[in-house]
Order: structure tokens, then sequence, then C-alpha cells
């Protein structure tokens, strides 16, 4: 449906139990503003919901420093800690007397809880948290020790399908990469490994598109709705199709070695992201409690593991078949 005049004044009227609607055009639309400040429309409203919350806090570009202002950032309004005109999302939201705001969230750890409240204008004591838990059987976490550069892209050959295996029988799989010029390489790993080599540009690929920031409109729509339809199975992808964590693409001092861990309280997002590397516990747990308390345990010792194992046992969660449970069957999933 388009957002014209016709339709804001059935907003207006309240002629919709429900509207669904970008940041962008919450903030930037001069239409939109002119019926969310409008006195019938106010008083129709009876609840805004934020859906994927962690979104305002992972979507950065940056999440410290000077380099909010760099002139990169200002080109795209990206000058604030979160997506463009997230950073501004509060200020309209709380322009509303007495109308509830619900934020849903699947990752959101206690770092973005305090940066999306800090963006909102909401104190703690003004909000009530429920949590719950999908114990989702059929994802199965693998992880794979890289043996090669992260640039070549090169491990990705373990792990592709065999050209024995037809585009149409492949499993749909999203591979994301740090930068838009990185899908490229992953879409010529891909391709080398399937023996299609010159199909890597090709754009009616029957077995891998691309989806980054700079995709566009009518591209991005097409490509999702035809990987969702088993079209082909492989997206090289930015986080710009959605990611859910807030993992940095770059750090320096990073630690190779379990006992490197030893002493640290507090883990920095560099060590998180060694330590879910490294960590020989259960990967389920590991991801929970990062999600929880922001900490990636290394041993099966930690008090924080010892509660969350006994906790998914107690409410009946099915085993983990992740690559640290059952190694030896992961390995034969992609060796």
């Amino acid at each position: 449906m388009d957002f014209n005049g016709k339709t804001a004044a059935q907003i207006r009227a309240g002629a919709f139990n429900f509207i669904y609607l970008s940041p962008e055009v919450f903030l930037n639309s001069p239409l939109f503003r002119d019926v969310f400040y409008n006195n019938e429309f106010q008083d129709w409203l009876a609840l805004i919901v934020i859906d994927e919350a962690h979104m305002v806090y992972s979507w950065g570009l940056v999440d410290s420093g000077t380099a909010k202002n760099s002139s990169a950032h200002k080109q795209t309004q990206d000058r604030s800690l979160f997506r463009p005109l997230y950073g501004d999302i509060g200020g309209q939201l709380n322009a509303t007397e007495g109308v509830p705001i619900l934020m849903l969230s699947a990752t959101c750890r206690p770092v973005a809880i305090e940066g999306i409240l800090k963006s909102l204008f909401i104190t703690e004591d003004n909000i009530i948290f429920v949590r719950g838990e999908l114990p989702r059987p059929k994802i199965r976490i693998l992880r794979v020790v890289m043996k090669c550069s992260l640039k070549s892209n090169h491990d990705l050959l373990r792990v592709i399908e065999k050209v024995e295996t037809v585009d149409k029988d492949i499993a749909p799989t999203l591979i994301y990469a740090g930068t838009r010029n990185a899908t490229l390489q992953v879409m010529k790993v891909v391709n080398r490994s399937r023996k299609t080599p010159t199909a890597k540009r090709n754009p009616c690929s029957s077995m891998m598109h691309q989806y980054h920031s700079n995709t566009g409109g009518y591209a991005k729509v097409n490509s999702i709705n035809q990987f969702t339809n088993k079209k082909y199975p492989y997206v090289a992808c930015t986080m710009a199709l959605g990611l859910g964590q807030n993992w940095k693409q770059k750090q320096r001092n990073g630690k190779n070695k379990i006992d490197d861990f030893e002493g640290i309280k507090e883990q920095t997002d560099d060590v998180r992201m060694d330590a879910l590397a490294m960590t020989p516990v259960c990967l389920r747990i590991a991801f929970s409690l990062d999600n929880l308390v922001g900490h990636i345990p290394m041993s099966t010792d930690d008090i924080r593991y010892i509660r969350e194992q006994q906790r998914k046992i107690d409410e009946g969660f099915p085993k983990c078949q992740c690559s640290n449970c059952l190694p030896e069957e992961a390995i034969q999933l992609y060796d």
C-alpha cells in the first residue's frame, strides 16, 4: 500500500488496527509527522511496537570514539551509536502521553539494553522485562576452526556442498561477510567449490546472490523472495540482512589459548570474540550466557555455566548437538 494523503486520512480516522513502517518514515516523512501529531490519531494510538529492538544497538557503524563524526558517517547520517535515524527516535516516541512501548528482541545483551534505553530516554524503573526462550532443537551450532586467512575465505571450501549435489538439493544458507567487497570474494570461493568459476557475477545464478547495503531496493526484494522460495540456496550478505549479534570486525592483541583468559573478570567485546572462537564448552549455553550477562564461559567449572546447564536440564531442553558437544558428528557434516 502506498503511503499518500488518502492513506494518511484513513490512518487518522482509525481505519487500521496495525501500522508498520520503517524508522526513516517514522522520523523523516512530513506526511506521517502530520498524522502522528494529530490529536485524532493520538486518541486512537494504543501501543507502539519496536520489532527487532536489538538492531537499535547493533546496526551502528561505530560504538565509541571520534569515528562517529567522520565525513563518511555524515554522508549516511551514521553519526550516532545506532543505525541512521535510530539515534533520534527517542524524542518522537516521547511525544505521546500514556502510550506504552513494546520492544521485541531475540538477542539483546546487557550492553545493548543499556544503549537502547539511553537512546529512547527510558529509565530502568519504567520498563518491565519479560524473558522467554525457544529451544529450536533443529538448529545446530557448528564451529569450524579456520586454517586460512579471513580475507581469502578459503575455509568455505570445506563446508560448501560438493559439486555432486545439485543446487536445488542444497540447504538454504546465509554466508555473512564483514564488508561489501568481501561478499564478492565469498561468491568467488563458493563458485570455485561448485566448479562454476565464471558464475560469480551472474545476476540470474541458480546458486548464489549478493545482499548488502548498496543492493538496489528492487534487487533486495527480488533476492529475498527468490531465496525464501528456494530458487537458489546461497546468499553472500553483510549485516544489512540482519544479524542479531554485535561483534566488532577488528581487534588488537587477540588471545590465542584458553590460559590467556584466566583472571579476566569482565569480558570486553574483543575478549568475547576470542572466547567464542576457542571455548570448549557447550556453544548453546555459551550463546545463552552471552545474551543474558555478556559472558562467554571458558570452562565447565564456571559457576554461571553450571547454573545455566542445570536450568536447561530442569526445563527439559533437548540434548545439544553443537560441535563441542558432539565433535565427531560435527566433523562428518563438513569434512
